[in-house]
């Protein structure tokens, strides 16, 4: 230290209150450089914990890197507030790549660190600063081509379970559950969304097969008994088949999902949830390609509509609403059920 610059005026000699006041001018990039900067900094920001602001956060796992996208408030309209980060293996260790403010490319090596734990630590470090609700999160394992070799995609499926593991283990520690609006996420099996969903509150759950031209059965039979389960609004599963009894879905709001088979009294059961719960609002589920014929044929219709080559089959039911009716429409391999307003039912057609 020069005598221009004494020790006793250090930036990591201030007092807290001083060293708080600051920190409250900063934003969050300028915080987390901040924090890169010295083992005292980096230890006094993890304990005071700055809101990270956080919005979404997405996450891309691959055989050799991890890359990071953070979106943070009033992203949309002002682009400095994305920052991305990629962490790749190399001989030495982990190459740290990240964009600054005036979109030159930053790196750094990280000497004899495995990129696994060093992306690892970095999300953790954001995310135990989050104070409000995130928008979303999103954790992807990025498909590997077909015709890559299946050494290259166990090592995809090793680096992802050894993420979702480092994930978990602070998730797990946290007292409080992790509050985020919606969870997105493909996976190999259940196990994978079973890292993460025990150890956050969400109202929204997405999750897609990574195998996206090879439809699959997905067995979530442990993931529908967590508390977890039973508070979310919707469901998106896609490129999967499920083996689900109708009754573990009528607590959503939303849901689209596909079965290996439907039958009638599957449709049947979901139309009477439909006419008297009121929490209901759509459900599109997918099934075989006659599943138009599944409706019972005591009812009134169906009202036929040409749309595009599309032919849909629909039928109209009343409710307790006295302005609405219930739709349920058939085209192709799909049914949906939603609501619709009385003035809107096509001349014509019948409301059973």
């Amino acid at each position: 230290m020069s005598a221009e610059y004494p020790s006793e005026k250090c930036l990591i000699t201030m007092p807290d209150v001083v060293m708080n006041k600051l920190l409250g001018l900063l934003d969050f990039p300028a915080v987390q450089c901040l924090r890169k900067t010295c083992p005292t900094l980096r230890n006094f920001i993890d304990d005071v914990k700055p809101n990270s602001a956080l919005i979404i956060l997405e996450i891309k796992v691959e055989p050799n890197c991890i890359t990071s996208l953070y979106y943070l408030e009033d992203f949309v309209e002002i682009k400095e507030n994305l920052i991305r980060i990629k962490y790749c293996k190399t001989p030495e260790g982990c190459s740290v790549e990240w964009d600054k403010r005036d979109n030159r490319q930053q790196k750094k090596l990280l000497e004899s660190d495995d990129f696994v734990d060093a992306a690892s630590k970095d999300i953790i470090s954001v995310l135990a600063n989050q104070k409000s609700v995130m928008e979303s999160l999103n954790v992807e394992a990025v498909s590997p081509p077909d015709d890559i070799l299946e050494e290259h995609k166990e090592i995809l499926h090793k680096v992802f379970e050894q993420f979702l593991s480092n994930l978990e283990s602070y998730l797990a520690s946290e007292p409080k559950s992790l509050n985020v609006k919606t969870f997105e996420t493909n996976v190999g099996d259940e196990t994978q969304i079973l890292h993460i969903l025990p150890h956050i509150d969400v109202g929204d759950l997405t999750i897609w097969n990574p195998n996206r031209y090879k439809v699959e059965v997905l067995n979530i039979q442990e993931l529908i008994k967590l508390e977890q389960w039973k508070k979310l609004d919707s469901l998106h599963i896609s490129c999967f088949c499920v083996d689900l009894k109708i009754e573990d879905l009528l607590h959503l709001k939303w849901c689209d999902l596909q079965y290996e088979t439907v039958s009638s009294d599957m449709i049947e059961e979901l139309k009477e949830a439909f006419r008297t719960t009121s929490h209901l609002e759509s459900f599109r589920i997918f099934g075989q390609s006659d599943i138009q014929q599944l409706m019972d044929p005591r009812y009134a219709g169906p009202h036929i509509e040409n749309r595009l080559y599309n032919v849909t089959n629909s039928w109209f039911f009343s409710v307790s609403a006295p302005e609405r009716v219930l739709k349920v429409s058939f085209s192709s391999s799909q049914v949906l059920f939603e609501f619709d307003l009385l003035v809107n039912v096509p001349e014509g057609a019948t409301i059973n």
